[in-house]
């Protein structure tokens, strides 16, 4: 019986081929973390902010900075919820310049 030999060199070449067109494919897309609605349980007023999405600051309390306008805020009483699920968007798109545009005001980290 004679052993059947598979060539291993064009499959792995195929393989790595196969690799450089999904990442060149990929590297046009802008990954968004995911985005956090936090409400100041105290004054009612709602801000957006990206994940992770801030810092205990000692004695004061939660520190973050909002996406929309670039203030840190400071709060103790607050409650969160995602607003949208991290994902990935083609970078000439709506989405990847609001986010760009909340990452030059500081918004994001």
């Amino acid at each position: 019986m004679s052993k059947l030999r598979l060539p291993k060199l064009p499959l792995l070449s195929a393989v790595a081929i196969t690799g450089l067109f999904v990442l060149a494919g990929c590297s046009n897309n802008v990954a968004i973390p995911t985005k956090v609605g936090v409400r100041d349980v105290t004054s009612g007023r709602n801000y957006m902010t990206y994940q992770p999405w801030g810092q205990v600051e000692k004695g004061l309390g939660y520190e973050f900075t909002d996406a929309e306008s670039g203030k840190r805020i400071t709060l103790t009483n607050y409650e969160i919820h995602t607003v949208e699920e991290k994902k990935s968007v083609p970078a000439d798109s709506i989405e990847a310049k609001e986010f760009e545009a909340a990452k030059a005001r500081g918004g994001v980290k």
